[in-house]
């Protein structure tokens, strides 16, 4: 059980900057939008975006794990969820919300 919270704190320490680099790829990727694509490079696109979308939801589902793991060990987790947040303008939850409304998955 060490291993266990050994990897939660590990992870926690980790994570929220593991966040904000993913989040700074999608969002490279997502603005590389070019007007004049042809329908092979716009899906190819699209796929691009997606899988970035599932990096960051599996990334956040691990950063979830681990805070559950903390509050469940009796210690102070506070602070935790304003790193989970990654950002000021709205957090992650909003970003890929708003992501898949881009994408039609809405």
């Amino acid at each position: 059980m060490e291993e266990l919270a050994t990897l939660r704190r590990d992870l926690l320490r980790d994570l929220p900057m593991d966040i904000r680099r993913a989040r700074r790829a999608y969002r490279r990727v997502a603005r590389e939008v070019s007007r004049n694509m042809d329908a092979k490079s716009y899906a190819m696109h699209q796929a691009a975006c997606k899988a970035g979308l599932a990096h960051l939801e599996s990334l956040i589902k691990m950063l979830r794990w681990a805070c559950e793991g903390q509050e469940t060990s009796g210690e102070d987790s506070r602070g935790v969820g304003e790193k989970a947040s990654v950002g000021g303008d709205g957090g992650i939850e909003k970003l890929i919300s708003e992501a898949r409304i881009a994408l039609g998955k809405g």
